[in-house]
Order: structure tokens, then C-alpha cells, then sequence
């Protein structure tokens, strides 16, 4: 009796309360219109080219470039403002405030008006993305429940991420490319209603409110610069004048800004976190992840397009597979990690990631599309699971007035392996097909993509390294 008694009382506690499933309803549904947002915007490029008469095709690419960059630089001081002045605040004015970004851009008259419009939903996200997740750590405990929850997160951000690449063709071809922007104000009215009733406030209570401000300004110039050049080096070239400028402004500033916050009693973000248990190498192993598959689907986003023809929503229904395979496998990723322990799970995904990757290094001439399918599909599964491993070691152990510090650098390390793997892998597949014998020489983008597809694996081989050196903190996570 007493023992039937201890399972359904912990049956009871690795289940979410009535008001827990609402905040986490919430914070999923705010991130998964971030990351749609993120990838929403790329079909509908040419239609917002033609119907604001951009003057160049590279002129609308700044309305791309726009939500990333702003989002990168003001991330880490999202996450100390939500901490300090209250996590339920921020994120609720944050909504409002990339509501009217939202409102800006679908109404915009003009190129600038919507690039700033971009920019401004950007700056709104940046703190909305970690506030949720700092709301998400201090409503559910420490745990399994906390992990599953982390689960359901990761498959939001999936989801939206894929849903945004279909749904902005669907937007587009019906009811023009205005409505990518507009669908923005109804849900966010619905979330912030929600927030306002099942949110709970919380906040670091212990910390002075003097928020470090030249800690702030450094890592948001810093930040910016380096995305910058990073994601522009491939249309202006990496010895070019912006680019040196940028990484002239990027290297200095993110140098005094580890100086800076190494003196202060208050800083933007504590080096410290870095040695709680294995945040340190999770946001490292995050990167890597990061570099890996945001450059492999960027090539294959060429790939399909460029040489098998495909129009840019038959490919975000290519993907919308391996996005869905990612959805499902995320909602049950944390009960690997409580069966097999968090190391064990993360090594052994990363290796499946790495393994869907391998299968495609080999893009075929034509009759490509079945192996694509396989190898992301394979891929998605592998990288869903080391995604919510990393997020579930980024943010254990954290102290409570640190909680969405940590969710920033989380969001920061996806950002910056984002930049980084496009950036690099679409150097190198130019670099191939150049000594291949140019654009015009057949074959010759083919051979640039494969390689490119060997660095991607490049990537994920050092996440293992990484994983493996880093053992035993890894092991420290295990509940």
C-alpha cells in the first residue's frame, strides 16, 4: 500500500499543474513566433523587393539581416534586465513592443521604415527570449519536469523555425507579403493575455538595480559587429572594407567587455556562471551544434533550389519532414536523459546528427531529393535531442537571480553558431567552386557544396570532441 502510494505520489510530481502547463503554453507559444519570424521573412524577400522598389536586390537582403543582428547584440542585456527589474515585466512590455514593431513593418511606406521595423522586432525579441525562459526555470522546479518542459521548448523553436518557411509562402501567395508581418499582432494579443493571467513574477530580489551599462553597451556592439561580419562576409567579401571594419570594431570591444565584467561587483553577465556546472561547455557544445546545422541547411537550401529547381515552398515543405521528425522527438528527448543519464544522450545524439550529415557530403548531380530527405531526417532526430540536452545543462544549477542570464547565453550561442556556420561553409563552397573552375565550369558549385557539407560535418565532430573532453562536468547534470 505504502508503495502504491510512493509511485502515484511520484507520478504526480513529474506532472505539470494546471497553471504550469498555461506558463509554459505561453513562453513555448512567444518562442515558437520568434524563431517563425526568424525564417518567415526568406519567401516572401522578393515580393517585399518588388512591392517597396528596393534599388538593389542586395537592399532587401538588410530586411533579412535586420531581426538577426538586433536580436544578437541585445540578447545578453535582455536577459539581465528581465532578471533585475522583473521577468513577467519584461516580457509583457516586450510584447508590446514587438507588436508595434510587427505593425511598423507590415505598414511600412518605405525600404527604411520596414528595415527599421525588422530591426525594432528584433530588439523586442531579444529580451522576450530569454525573460520566457528565466519565467520557465523559476515556475518549474529543477528536475525532470523542468527537463521535459525544456523538451517541449526545443520542439517550439522547431516548429517555428520550419513553420516560418511555409507558412511565409502560403502568406505571400494569398494575401500578400504584408501579412508576414500582421499575423504577428493577434497572436502576440493572445500570448500577452495569457501572460498577464498565469504568469508568475520573479526576479533576482538580492542584486542592486544598477544595471552595468558599459558592460551592456560593449557586448551589444560587440555582438552586433561580429554577426555582421560573419553573415555579410560572403556578399562583400572577407577582405573587405566593411568586414575589416567590423571586425575591427567586434575584437576590441568584445576584449574590454571579458575585462570590464571581470572587475565589476554587479556585471551584465558574471564569468562566474561559466564554472556552474557545465554551462560553460553546454553553450560551447551549442555553438558547434549550431555552426554544424545552420550552414548544412543553408547549402541545402541551395542545393534544392539552385540545382534540382525547386521553388523556395516546395523546399520549406522538404524540410517541414525533418522538421516534424524534430517536433515528435523533442517532446520525448528529456526521458532519454532521465533513463541514460544527460552525457550518454548528448554524445550519442551528436553522433546521429553527425551520421545524417555524412549521408549527403555525396550531393548527387540530379534525383538528389530522396537522399536529402533521409539524411535531415536522420539529422533532425540527432540534433533535436543534443539541442534540449545542451539547454538542459545550460541552465541546471543555475542561481535563481541568474535564471535568464542563463536562457540569454543560451539564445547567444545559437545566434552566434548560426552566424558562424553559414558564414564559413558558404566561404568554403565558394572557395571549391572557384578552384573548380568557377561558377560557369560544370559541376563546379556541385563540388563547392560538398565540401562545404564536409565542414558542416567538420563542426559537429569537434561538438563530439568537445562533449567527450568535457565528460565529467557533463556527468555532474545527471538528476
Amino acid at each position: 500500500m505504502a508503495e502504491a502510494s510512493s509511485r502515484t505520489a511520484e507520478k504526480g510530481e513529474n506532472k505539470l499543474g494546471s497553471r504550469q502547463f498555461w506558463q509554459l503554453t505561453v513562453i513555448c507559444g512567444t518562442q515558437f513566433l520568434i524563431a517563425l519570424d526568424y525564417s518567415i521573412i526568406n519567401v516572401a524577400a522578393p515580393s517585399i523587393s518588388e512591392g517597396l522598389n528596393f534599388a538593389s536586390g542586395g537592399g532587401v537582403a538588410w530586411v533579412l539581416s535586420a531581426y538577426p543582428l538586433a536580436f544578437c547584440g541585445f540578447l545578453l542585456l535582455g536577459g539581465r534586465v528581465a532578471d533585475l527589474f522583473g521577468r513577467k515585466r519584461v516580457f509583457m512590455w516586450s510584447l508590446v513592443g514587438f507588436v508595434l514593431a510587427s505593425l511598423v513593418a507590415g505598414l511600412a511606406w518605405s525600404p527604411a521604415v520596414l528595415i527599421a521595423g525588422r530591426a525594432l522586432q528584433g530588439v523586442a525579441a531579444a529580451f522576450v527570449a530569454p525573460a520566457g525562459l528565466g519565467l520557465l526555470q523559476s515556475a518549474i522546479p529543477e528536475g525532470p519536469q523542468r527537463d521535459r518542459a525544456l523538451g517541449i521548448y526545443g520542439s517550439a523553436l522547431s516548429a517555428g523555425f520550419v513553420s516560418g518557411m511555409v507558412l511565409g509562402g502560403v502568406l505571400t501567395e494569398f494575401a500578400g507579403w504584408r501579412s508576414v508581418f500582421l499575423i504577428n499582432v493577434p497572436i502576440v494579443l493572445v500570448a500577452w493575455l495569457l501572460a498577464r493571467a498565469y504568469l508568475d513574477e520573479s526576479r533576482d530580489s538580492r542584486a542592486s538595480r544598477n544595471l552595468d551599462f558599459a558592460g551592456a553597451a560593449l557586448a551589444t556592439t560587440g555582438m552586433v559587429a561580429f554577426v555582421f561580419a560573419l553573415t555579410e562576409a560572403g556578399k562583400y567579401g572577407w577582405l573587405s572594407a566593411p568586414i575589416l571594419v567590423a571586425a575591427a570594431i567586434a575584437v576590441p570591444a568584445v576584449a574590454l567587455f571579458l575585462r570590464v565584467e571581470s572587475r565589476k561587483d554587479n556585471p551584465l553577465v558574471p564569468l562566474s556562471i561559466f564554472r556552474v556546472s557545465a554551462i560553460g561547455p553546454a553553450n560551447l557544445v551549442n555553438i558547434l551544434l549550431i555552426c554544424s546545422y545552420g550552414g548544412m541547411l543553408f547549402i541545402l537550401t541551395l542545393y534544392l533550389q539552385q540545382h534540382l529547381g525547386m521553388g523556395a515552398l516546395p523546399t520549406g515543405l522538404v524540410f517541414s519532414v525533418s522538421g516534424a521528425i524534430a517536433i515528435v522527438t523533442g517532446i520525448y528527448a528529456s526521458k532519454l536523459t532521465e533513463r541514460f543519464g544527460l552525457y550518454r544522450v548528448l554524445l550519442v545524439a551528436i553522433i546521429i546528427e553527425t551520421l545524417g550529415i555524412l549521408v549527403m557530403v555525396g550531393l548527387p548531380e540530379g534525383h538528389g531529393l530522396t537522399l536529402v530527405l533521409i539524411g535531415t531526417s536522420v539529422n533532425a532526430f540527432g540534433h533535436i535531442i543534443a539541442l534540449i540536452t545542451t539547454s538542459i545543462a545550460g541552465t541546471n544549477g543555475v542561481d535563481e537571480g541568474r535564471q535568464a542570464t542563463a536562457g540569454s547565453l543560451i539564445n547567444v550561442s545559437q545566434q552566434l553558431g548560426l552566424a558562424v556556420g553559414v558564414g564559413v561553409l558558404t566561404s568554403v563552397a565558394a572557395h571549391f567552386t572557384t578552384i573548380s573552375g568557377g561558377a560557369g565550369a560544370p559541376g563546379a558549385v556541385l563540388v563547392g557544396w560538398r565540401w562545404a557539407l564536409w565542414f558542416a560535418v567538420g563542426f559537429a565532430v569537434a561538438a563530439i570532441i568537445a562533449t567527450v573532453l568535457f565528460r565529467k562536468r557533463f556527468q555532474g547534470e545527471v538528476q
